[in-house]
């Protein structure tokens, strides 16, 4: 735990340059993933020349090295640093609900540093709920939770996250959720497509919305430059929910996020082994929830 909180303490000039070296070896030595990256990319963005899928995985690698730096620098890093790198667009998508003491949900892409927006959330004073997959090593595990709430954040492991929803209903906060990940349970999630890809969702997003009546709230990504982002919040849907079909809130977020990662596709947790189960014959596309 010293050793990375020494390292957090040097310079991100510092820290960028052992990145590129963290580069280097992901890329060209150890070649992390390449091939479920090419794979991944080639089949998102059939349009595109081989010329332009490499240079897409190339600055994916740089982004992807960055955002372990960005991470271990966030148990150093002031609140002035924070708020100068990370800009934050129509808050008030937020603000306006837990204001008036409704909680939301904001969901969202493994997109960007993901785990600074927790941070910057945190300093506007935003009470939040980060729903997460536990890490297997127990050191990383420890580590990780004692960087996401730093500033007050409150973590929930994805198993606990109905009960402890359950639990704290009614206090006026943000439920974060990276809902891009494939679920365990494929065969019961939401399919449709995604990236010119039969893509299976988690349906959780959906669930919880509908049976707290919450609002939800979609976060989309812009990188400027090298450690630079700006997340801008947008309103997808509220309650009352009788009205929409099953599986439109899940929709809405997806086409978004699609956008999203159209527009900033080096940005993508492209390594993610997204697309490693297929809809069988017997899956129905946008299958009710």
């Amino acid at each position: 735990m010293l050793f990375f909180k020494l390292l957090s303490l040097l310079p991100l000039w510092i820290l960028y340059g052992i990145s590129d070296f963290a580069y280097f070896i992901l890329f060209r030595v150890l070649k992390y993933r390449k091939k479920v990256v090419i794979e991944n990319l080639k089949n998102s963005f059939p349009e595109k020349t081989e010329i332009e899928i490499q240079q897409i995985a190339k600055a994916f690698y740089h982004n992807l090295a960055d955002i372990f730096i960005e991470f271990f620098k966030g148990m150093s890093m002031s609140e002035r640093e924070i708020n100068k790198r990370i800009e934050i667009g129509n808050l008030e998508a937020i603000t306006e609900y837990i204001n008036q003491g409704t909680p939301v949900i904001i969901v969202g892409g493994h997109q960007g540093n993901w785990e600074l927006v927790i941070h910057v959330l945190s300093l506007h004073g935003i009470k939040m709920d980060i729903v997460y997959q536990p890490l297997s090593n127990a050191f990383f595990e420890k580590l990780t939770y004692k960087i996401r709430t730093r500033f007050g954040a409150f973590v929930i492991p994805k198993n606990d996250s109905i009960k402890l929803t359950f639990e704290r209903k009614n206090i006026p906060r943000a439920l974060c959720l990276a809902a891009d990940q494939i679920p365990h349970h494929w065969k019961s999630a939401y399919w449709t497509n995604f990236l010119n890809q039969d893509s299976a969702f988690f349906t959780g997003t959906e669930k919880i919305a509908r049976k707290f009546h919450y609002p939800v709230v979609f976060l989309g990504l812009e990188k400027s430059h090298r450690g630079y982002y700006k997340y801008t919040f947008e309103k997808i849907a509220e309650a009352p929910y009788e009205h929409l079909a099953s599986g439109e809130i899940l929709e809405r977020f997806i086409q978004r996020l699609e956008k999203s990662v159209q527009k900033n596709p080096s940005c993508y947790l492209w390594s993610h082994r997204r697309w490693k189960h297929k809809r069988s014959e017997n899956d129905i596309i946008k299958t009710h929830l």
